[in-house]
């Protein structure tokens, strides 16, 4: 079992048009994910060990934001947006470095992240 499909991403809300999402960049979209999944949690899911659901679940949900965040007109790094009707204040997580800008994606990728033995001599 794979990570994900193409045809995973695409069923995911806002994916479905082919103009605007290609196939190539949603593969480009899955590989970006499994990667940046992989080098987080340090480990690969492959062979007879299947991704479980909730790192599957990861991966279609970092990938639909890669493309979303292709086609967006706000910059990522954006505070603030001022407009003709106002300004809106921009939420940014804070605190220590985190894998991925979605908090919810970060939760779980913690739960199977290995960490190293603590030793002390």
């Amino acid at each position: 079992m794979s990570y994900a499909t193409v045809e995973d991403v695409r069923a995911l809300d806002g994916m479905e048009d082919v103009s605007l999402f290609p196939n190539e960049t949603l593969t480009d979209a899955i590989a970006y994910a499994v990667e940046t999944v992989e080098n987080y949690c340090g480990r690969k899911w492959e062979g007879t060990d299947a991704p479980p659901e909730t790192i599957r679940w990861c991966v279609r949900t970092l990938a639909r934001q890669y493309c979303l965040d292709l086609v967006s007109r706000v910059p990522d790094r954006a505070l603030q947006l001022q407009g003709e009707f106002g300004s809106v204040q921009l939420a940014q997580a804070g605190g220590t470095w985190r894998p991925t800008s979605l908090p919810e994606v970060n939760a779980h990728l913690n739960r199977y992240r290995v960490r190293l033995p603590f030793i002390f001599i």
